[in-house]
């Protein structure tokens, strides 16, 4: 019984088939046989073609697809670089700005005489605010959201840094206005003759007196008498420009100094001018040494201040 299976199939196996061609138009027909293996053969060698021909069509779409995917990720990262680019050239332009801020804000500090820890003119004026602001919201909008859900977005660390340099400009701005008010303040303070020209005694003040050369009559006595040892140094009460230096009668010799803003210094009774007509003094520098020329009793400094061309009494300017 199974040898009969056998050769039953190995007889389907190996009949052949009969391929007729017909020609058109009454041609003779050609016929051909081909045994079942060759028709079983060639069905599985279509078979695999197909086969073969759909995957080769799947990995060449998907090969495609992966090349236009990678095109875009090119585009995307060259774009990308651009932004990182961008972001790293306004980064240094903030951190530049805002160390030239945090600069000017030590500058002028230290003009004010404040530490760095005191609430000075740029702290009240609101610059020094402005660039700690500025500085907290950049590091805010950097590093603020790393800690939470999402990370930072370039366009909104880019809007960080356009709102960072706005302020700090804003805050430069300030200071620098503040400096030019200050400079100008501290320049007034240091022309203002408010420095004791000598460290002596009071002998007589400004305003009316009794005349020191005896006798009743009154006199009005224009200046201020500081008793001093003879040769002591005379100071300049004031950063100024020497206008005058010689002999003046009564006064005998004399120095003086105009201070800009209305106001200037005469020292007279000196015995010996140590500056020249022209000269520029700084505040506290030594001019002159006490003498006893002209209408004098005895060796002191006879100072006198001005203002606007009208006569002060020097114990309101000086310190």
């Amino acid at each position: 019984m199974p040898n009969k299976r056998l050769q039953r199939g190995k007889l389907i196996f190996t009949r052949p088939f009969t391929l007729l061609i017909v020609p058109p138009r009454g041609a003779q027909v050609k016929s051909a046989q081909i045994p079942f293996w060759l028709m079983m053969l060639g069905g599985f060698a279509l078979s695999c073609l197909l086969v073969a021909t759909v995957f080769a069509s799947f990995w060449y779409y998907k090969a495609r697809a992966d090349r236009a995917e990678l095109a875009k990720l090119r585009q995307v990262n060259v774009a990308q670089k651009k932004k990182l680019t961008f972001l790293q050239e306004e980064a240094e332009t903030v951190r530049a700005q805002l160390q030239e801020v945090e600069d000017l804000e030590q500058r002028v500090r230290a003009k004010a005489g404040l530490r760095s820890s005191d609430r000075g003119p740029a702290s009240r004026s609101g610059a020094g605010g402005a660039a700690r602001k500025s500085r907290d919201s950049l590091r805010t909008s950097l590093f603020g959201s790393l800690f939470g859900p999402e990370e930072p977005d370039a366009d909104q660390i880019a809007q960080a840094f356009t709102e960072a340099e706005q302020e700090a400009k804003e805050a430069l701005l300030i200071l620098e206005r503040l400096e030019k008010d200050l400079d100008a303040h501290l320049e007034y303070l240091a022309a203002l003759p408010d420095h004791w020209p000598v460290r002596g005694r009071i002998t007589s003040p400004f305003g009316w007196r009794s005349s020191p050369f005896g006798g009743r009559r009154s006199e009005f006595h224009d200046g201020l008498d500081l008793a001093a040892p003879w040769g002591a140094p005379v100071e300049a009460a004031g950063d100024g420009i020497v206008v005058f230096t010689g002999y003046r009668p009564g006064f005998g010799r004399t120095v003086v100094i105009s201070h800009g803003y209305g106001y200037r210094s005469s020292y007279s009774r000196v015995s010996r001018c140590l500056v020249k007509t022209g000269e520029r003094v700084k505040k506290g520098e030594v001019i002159a040494r006490v003498g006893s020329s002209g209408r004098s009793t005895g060796p002191h400094l006879h100072f006198m201040v001005e203002k606007n061309g009208a006569l002060l009494d020097p114990q309101r300017v000086l310190k």
